[in-house]
């Protein structure tokens, strides 16, 4: 009887950590990192970056940006799940992972901000 007790504490206090740890990693803030360091390095790594939409095009599943800093530049790829108010010109903050396409390095995005 002692044992099974000890068991269903032991149960729930693990659950509640992972809950608490799930909940915590998700509203980590992000360091902001300069598009000229976004690299094959920092591949499959979540990154934050921001930037001014240089140019933008849609297809039929994706929105495609690319972002400018200074003389750096960086493609980020945005699925649709909507319509995005985003225009040429515009200084947005995106956050996603970093990706590898035909040798460039480019962002998933997992949220874009206009600032």
């Amino acid at each position: 009887m002692e044992e099974n007790k000890l068991f269903n504490i032991c149960l729930i206090l693990s659950l509640l950590g992972l809950l608490f740890l799930t909940l915590y990693s998700e509203n980590l803030e992000l360091k902001e990192t300069r598009i000229k360091d976004i690299n094959y390095r920092l591949l499959d790594q979540r990154v934050k970056t921001s930037g001014i939409i240089d140019k933008i095009s849609e297809t039929q599943g994706l929105y495609l940006l690319n972002l400018k800093d200074g003389a750096d530049e960086l493609s980020v790829v945005i699925f649709k799940r909507g319509i995005l108010a985003l225009k040429k010109g515009m200084l947005v903050s995106v956050e996603g992972s970093v990706t590898e396409y035909q040798n460039e390095t480019e962002i998933i995005a997992k949220r874009v901000e206009i600032k």
